[in-house]
């Protein structure tokens, strides 16, 4: 169920795109998405491939602009997005450590602060991510299945109209940002958080690193928590977040 959403977002979006070439007899189209005006599109794409460790790769879809050139895209609901897929193995690609970093600081303040005991429940934890770094983890790069040209956000079925007269695919109540600009305009969190409802806080769990895992293994087989990355807007006022 989890992935119906987006899935429903891309391909509406690529039927929109390449309807619209066709109507234009396969000849290139103006795509406009609010602010940003995309000339000379002859098609849209699904990413292939994943990330190098195996994740769901950045980019989503990827749009064919004339002469063999590419934007990779990035597409997001409209609700508190998940903006840096592939988890703790991928964002250890961006940044190496980082993200180990992050679960020990959440393991230190589990054990110290909140006094956790086996078995309880595990609360979410927040972690502002170093300025320096919000470009790349939003970015990416080849080895992510990146790098993102533009972050798409908008609503699960794509809204737009193909006006023949002028050549042009407008796509409405849509956001479509450069994602170098996209980063300087945000603070970037970690979120950590429990995949199944019966994973519990389990401290002797770790990796084979020594990383802790924080949650213990669920009836389904899931033994670590999802880590994602997410903008300051999808961070409560009273979230518990900590320092990395």
């Amino acid at each position: 169920m989890a992935g119906e959403a987006p899935e429903r977002q891309e391909n509406s979006f690529i039927r929109l795109v390449n309807d619209s070439v066709k109507r234009n007899k396969k000849n290139p189209i103006t795509l406009v998405i609010g602010k940003i005006t995309i000339k000379n599109v002859t098609g849209a794409e699904k990413y292939k491939g994943r990330q190098a460790s195996g994740s769901e790769p950045y980019t989503d879809v990827v749009l064919n602009i004339g002469m063999n050139k590419t934007f990779n895209l990035s597409m997001k609901g409209p609700s508190a997005p998940s903006l840096a897929g592939g988890g703790l193995r991928g964002i250890e690609v961006i940044s190496p450590g980082l993200g180990k970093k992050y679960f020990k600081r959440v393991y230190d303040h589990l054990i110290k602060t909140e006094k956790l005991s086996p078995g309880d429940k595990v609360p979410d934890i927040y972690g502002k991510i170093p300025a320096n770094l919000t470009e790349k983890l939003i970015v990416g790069n080849a080895k992510m299945g990146g790098p993102i040209d533009y972050m798409y956000i908008g609503s699960m079925s794509v809204p737009g109209k193909y006006d023949a007269n002028k050549n042009i695919l407008t796509i409405t109540q849509t956001e479509l940002t450069r994602a170098e600009d996209y980063a300087k305009k945000h603070t970037l969190y970690f979120r950590l958080r429990a995949r199944r409802i019966d994973q519990r806080f389990d401290p002797e769990a770790k990796d084979s690193d020594g990383t802790p895992k924080i949650y213990s293994k669920s009836e389904k087989g899931d033994s670590v928590g999802r880590l994602v990355v997410v903008s300051e807007k999808a961070v409560p006022s009273n979230a518990k977040v900590i320092r990395i």
